[in-house]
C-alpha cells in the first residue's frame, strides 16, 4: 500500500544534508520499501533552498543538482510539478532568488501581475509587474482616458 504523506522541509534537509544518521536511515527505508509517497509542496521547496543556500552555504547548482534528481525520482510528487519544472529550469538562467522565479512562473500561469518594489530582479524575469508608485501612474491614466 503507498501512503502518499506531504513532506515536511526538514524532511528534506535531512536528506540532503544527512546530518543525522539515523533519521537518514528511516528515511532511506521509506523510500526504498516504496510504501511512501513525498507530496512536495512549493513552499516546501523554496524553503528548503533557503535553508540550504543560507544556513548550510551550498552553492546554487549543487542545491538544483540534488531537487533535480531529487524531483525526478521514484515516489516524490511536487504540487506544481510543470510549473516547478520551469522554475527549476529558470532559476538556473539568473542571478535573482528562488521564490521570485516562483512568483514570475506563477503570475505567468495565472496571468496575474506582480506588485514589488524590486524592479531589478523582476525585469530578469520578463514578467509583468508594477511598483506601488506605477499604480498611482495607472490610476491617473485611467482617470484621463
Amino acid at each position: 500500500m503507498n501512503k502518499p504523506m506531504i513532506a515536511d522541509t526538514n524532511i528534506l534537509i535531512r536528506l540532503f544534508v544527512k546530518d543525522d544518521e539515523a533519521q537518514v536511515e528511516q528515511l532511506v527505508q521509506l523510500i526504498e520499501k516504496g510504501d511512501t509517497t513525498f507530496y512536495i509542496l512549493s513552499p516546501v521547496l523554496i524553503e528548503a533552498y533557503w535553508v540550504l543556500s543560507k544556513f548550510y552555504k551550498f552553492e546554487k547548482e549543487a542545491i538544483l543538482q540534488v531537487f533535480e534528481d531529487f524531483v525526478e525520482s521514484d515516489g516524490v510528487v511536487l504540487d506544481e510539478d510543470s510549473l516547478m519544472q520551469r522554475v527549476l529550469v529558470s532559476f538556473r538562467e539568473v542571478n535573482v532568488d528562488f521564490v521570485d522565479v516562483y512568483l514570475a512562473e506563477k503570475s505567468r500561469s495565472l496571468v496575474l501581475p506582480i506588485l514589488t518594489w524590486n524592479a531589478k530582479d523582476f525585469r530578469k524575469l520578463n514578467c509583468v509587474f508594477y511598483r506601488p508608485q506605477d499604480m498611482n501612474d495607472l490610476d491617473m491614466q485611467n482617470d484621463l482616458n
